[in-house]
C-alpha cells in the first residue's frame, strides 16, 4: 500500500544513479546546478548491512536511494535500514550489467513480476515512500513494462522508466512512447529516462510522453551544466551556450573540495570524470595522460587549479 508521496522538488529534472559517478560529492554539485533530486549509485544489500556505503547527508535531501538484490529478506531489511536516514528507497529493477544479472538482479527481475510485486509489497508496509527503476522488458519479445507499471502503481511513489530493453543496454534508441503508456494507465509519478543530449530532448520528452519528470544520466555524468541550461530553456526557450573548459575545471575542482568534505575521493572515479569534462576541448588527451599519472587528492587539486 502506498504511504507517501514522492517528494515535492523544484522543477523537472532528476539526477540518475550511476555506479561511480553519483557520490555525494557529485549529487551536491548537480543539485546546485539545478537538479531537482538525485538518486544514490545503487547499494547492494548486503553492503549496507555491512556499513560504511551509505553516503547520503543533510544538506542534499531530499534524496533517493536505489537499492538492489534478489532476496526479499535482505531488501526489506535494507530499506529499513535507511528509514529516516534518505527521502525515497528505491528498487533497481532495470540494470543491465553481467555482474548484476548474475546475481538475480537489477534487469534480471524482469523475468519475475511475481517476485517483483512480492518485494514492492513487503517494502511499502516500511515507514518511508518506495519507488523503482524499470526498463521495458528482457528483450523486444518480452515487454513487461505496463503491467510491471501496474505492479508498481500498487505499492509505489514513483516509477522510473528507461525506455529500452535489457538487451539493448545503453545501444539502440529508447521507445519514449512505452513511458507515455505507463503514464495514461498508472496514478503514481513517472520519471522518463533514455535518450536525453539535448537542452531540447527534456522539453520533447515531457511533451510527447506527460511524464511528470526527465531523469538525466550519461548526458549529466559529461556535463552537470546540462541542468542549468535546461532549466533556463524551460523557463525562457533560450538556450545557453555550453560553458568553457576553464567553467568545467572550477566545478571539477569543486567536486575534489566537496570529495575531501565527504571523505568521497576515489582516484580512479576522478580521472573517469576528468575525462568525461575534457572530451572535445584542445589538448584534452595530452591533459589526460597528464592526469592519469597524478595519484592523490591534493596533487589533482594543484593541477586542477592551474587548469582554472
Amino acid at each position: 500500500m502506498k504511504k507517501e508521496e514522492f517528494p515535492k522538488i523544484k522543477g523537472k529534472l532528476i539526477l540518475a544513479p550511476m555506479a561511480g559517478v553519483t557520490n555525494v560529492a557529485f549529487r551536491i554539485l548537480c543539485k546546485k546546478l539545478g537538479a531537482g533530486i538525485c538518486y544514490t549509485e545503487f547499494f547492494h544489500t548486503d553492503a549496507l548491512q555491512k556499513g560504511n556505503v551509505f553516503d547520503v547527508v543533510k544538506e542534499e535531501r531530499p534524496v533517493v536511494t536505489q537499492i538492489f538484490g534478489n532476496d526479499e529478506n535482505k531488501l526489506y531489511e535494507a530499506a529499513k535500514s535507511l528509514v529516516g536516514k534518505t527521502d525515497v528507497v528505491d528498487l533497481n529493477i532495470g540494470c543491465p550489467a553481467p555482474k548484476v544479472i548474475g546475481l538475480g538482479s537489477g534487469a534480471a527481475l524482469l523475468k519475475d513480476l511475481k517476485k517483483v510485486e512480492s518485494i514492492l509489497k513487503k517494502l511499502s508496509t516500511l515507514n518511508i515512500p518506495i519507488s523503482c527503476k524499470i526498463r521495458l522488458g528482457v528483450n523486444e519479445k518480452n515487454i513487461v513494462a505496463l503491467e510491471l507499471a501496474k505492479i508498481a502503481d500498487k505499492y509505489c511513489c514513483a516509477i522510473a522508466v528507461h525506455a529500452r530493453t535489457l538487451e539493448q543496454g545503453y545501444s539502440g534508441k529508447a521507445d519514449w512512447s512505452y513511458i507515455k503508456k505507463i503514464k495514461e494507465s498508472v496514478s503514481i509519478s513517472v520519471i522518463g529516462n533514455g535518450d536525453i543530449d539535448k537542452v531540447e530532448d527534456v522539453k520533447r520528452m515531457i511533451d510527447q510522453t506527460g511524464c511528470d519528470y526527465v531523469m538525466v544520466g550519461r548526458r549529466a555524468m559529461k556535463d552537470p551544466f546540462f541542468f542549468r541550461r535546461v532549466n533556463h530553456y524551460l523557463k525562457t526557450g533560450i538556450i545557453l551556450p555550453e560553458e568553457s573548459f576553464e567553467e568545467k575545471m572550477k566545478l571539477l575542482l569543486e567536486y575534489l573540495k566537496l570529495c575531501k568534505k565527504y571523505d568521497c575521493f576515489e582516484v580512479n572515479n576522478f580521472k573517469f570524470l576528468f575525462v568525461q569534462f575534457s572530451r572535445g576541448y584542445k589538448n584534452s588527451s595530452k591533459l589526460r595522460v597528464e592526469v592519469s599519472k597524478i595519484k592523490n587528492v591534493e596533487e589533482l587539486l594543484h593541477k586542477i587549479k592551474e587548469l582554472c
